[in-house]
């Protein structure tokens, strides 16, 4: 037999674990404790993976060989809901942990399509997206909050599958074990996607610090180009009789040496390729 009943109202929750015990779990994310010999009472912070910003609900289940009471919100419980709900109640809960995280690895996959994209753009362009590096930050929180998610519900379900009380039938418990793999299987694919994403930004930082240093090698040129013309000027700028002081075509003959010698320069650094 399974009971749902709502966050505000945890009564008849409290009433199989004691108020003392339900106080204790509020004050960590996740918790799965042993009542009585005859049951276990869990609670874990459920995380929607496909929208991530949503804020995080409390889902708090008490299961024994009689009866499961589930406290959550209305996407958990509709997930119990789509199970058998006549069925053995620790069998259904494993049942309900296979289908919560089930789709998961889906939206895993597309997320590392997304990451693929993001990093092929940003070796494929001369110039990084400006928003490129929000992206990445936005991918790293996501997976940080997606891997915390994953991790206390392994540590549930690892808890579980200790079956230190004995309650567990021994057919269900192997089921347990399988779905334990299966999280742990998806914490692993979230720390690889946080390298992927790691990768990515120093991909990005390389792109940065190759564009930066191709503005450099642009004014270093620019500075090598008009440098001869600061020794003309003060080779002019002397304080002694310079025949070209005094000649008609002076000034322009100096214009055109600097043009000369400006060009020559520039050809010089675009034969050799440096720039």
């Amino acid at each position: 037999m399974i009971t749902y009943c709502k966050p505000d109202h945890p009564e008849l929750i409290i009433e199989k674990t004691g108020q003392k015990l339900y106080d204790r779990q509020l004050g960590s994310r996740h918790a799965c404790f042993p009542v009585g010999g005859t049951g276990y009472f869990l609670a874990f912070c459920w995380t929607d993976v496909t929208h991530i910003k949503k804020r995080d609900s409390r889902v708090s289940i008490y299961c024994d060989n009689s009866q499961l009471i589930m406290m959550g919100t209305e996407e958990v419980i509709a997930v119990m809901q789509s199970l058998p709900q006549d069925g053995d109640p620790f069998a259904t809960l494993v049942e309900f942990f296979s289908e919560l995280t089930g789709p998961d690895v889906d939206v895993l996959e597309r997320q590392e399509r997304d990451i693929n994209e993001l990093e092929v753009g940003l070796l494929t362009t001369e110039h990084p997206s400006k928003g490129a590096l929000r992206r990445i930050i936005t991918l790293r929180r996501a997976l940080m909050k997606t891997k915390r998610y994953y991790e206390q519900l392994g540590m549930v379900v690892d808890r579980l599958t200790e079956n230190e009380a004995r309650i567990i039938d021994e057919e269900i418990h192997g089921r347990y074990r399988a779905v334990g793999r299966y999280v742990h299987y998806l914490i692993q694919y979230v720390v690889d996607l946080r390298e992927f994403v790691t990768q990515v930004r120093e991909a990005y930082q390389s792109q940065i610090d190759i564009e930066q240093n191709e503005i450099m090698k642009i004014f270093t040129v620019l500075t090598a180009i008009f440098m001869p013309l600061t020794l003309i000027v003060g080779w002019y700028g002397m304080n002694f009789n310079i025949p070209e002081l005094s000649w008609a075509h002076g000034y322009l003959y100096v214009t055109v040496l600097s043009l000369v010698v400006c060009s020559i320069c520039f050809f010089i650094f675009k034969k050799k390729h440096w720039f």
